[in-house]
């Protein structure tokens, strides 16, 4: 299975320049510990159900942890028509901002 990549640098020089879509395929506690600002969570397993929640107008970069995930990822959106690129080495080669988020309580 063949999916184009880029490495780090190149989506952070594209993300700077263009209006992309930082798809993350992790689950949602993998996103809520690290996730690169602005990314839209969609767990690997939900993408098939999920793929109208994408614009086939922008180019979308998937990421994972270390890049199997969303190199399936990527081949399963180039072969329904996305321009889909897979992130070379996942978050853990991001060295760009990242976020954290933490589940606050709810008072009532």
């Amino acid at each position: 299975m063949f999916v184009p990549e880029l490495t780090p640098e190149e989506v952070k020089a594209l993300k700077d320049k263009e209006n992309i879509i930082l798809l993350d395929v992790r689950s949602p506690a993998e996103h809520s510990e690290v996730a690169i600002p602005g990314s839209l969570l969609i767990p690997l397993e939900q993408l098939p159900l999920r793929m109208n929640e994408l614009p086939k107008d922008k180019k979308i970069v998937v990421y994972c942890r270390s890049g199997n995930r969303s190199a399936m990822a990527t081949y399963i959106l180039r072969s329904r028509g996305f321009e889909a690129y897979n992130m070379a080495g996942g978050i853990i080669n991001w060295s760009y901002e990242k976020e954290g988020r933490t589940v606050g309580t709810i008072s009532l």
